[in-house]
């Protein structure tokens, strides 16, 4: 039996595939285009998924090694780059970087996805992984289905 950060985790990598076949499939006239995300372009929600594997990777293999979470200016400097690249590269580099995210968390042991916890700054007490994932998940699943809607509505 998997327990339910496994299931979570095969879930990150189902949402993941498929949400990067269609950011690959996407024109240029869809990246630029609206979003179910009233504010952002599709290429702006990828930007912000990408954004966010990339930060999350980062605390997560602090937390995988015991060394110490990035620090301050970290995640505005990550967003800041990310906002600077074209819609075509928001949308191949979260292809790239939500790869590396989940591929991470596959290489995990048994073990390491039971009793890993990672800690953020603003909770009183460090969260399990699969708790943490478990947040990852539903911001991918909202934010694919923002991708999605602006292409098909």
């Amino acid at each position: 039996m998997t327990s339910l950060t496994d299931r979570t985790i095969e879930a990150l990598r189902a949402e993941r595939d498929d949400l990067a076949g269609v950011a690959a499939g996407l024109t240029g006239a869809e990246l630029a285009g609206p979003s179910g995300a009233s504010e952002w372009t599709a290429a702006q929600v990828l930007s912000h998924l990408g954004s966010g594997a990339e930060i999350a990777l980062a605390g997560y293999q602090a937390a995988f090694t015991g060394r110490p979470t990035p620090g301050d200016g970290f995640n505005e400097q990550v967003w800041d780059r990310w906002n600077a690249l074209a819609p075509a590269a928001q949308a191949s580099e979260f292809v790239t970087q939500d790869e590396a995210l989940v591929a991470e968390l596959e290489a995990l042991s048994p073990q390491q996805r039971e009793t890993i916890t990672i800690t953020f700054p603003y909770l009183p007490d460090p969260l399990p992984l699969g708790a943490v994932l478990a947040m990852r998940l539903n911001e991918a699943a909202q934010h694919g289905w923002d991708v999605r809607v602006g292409i098909d509505p």
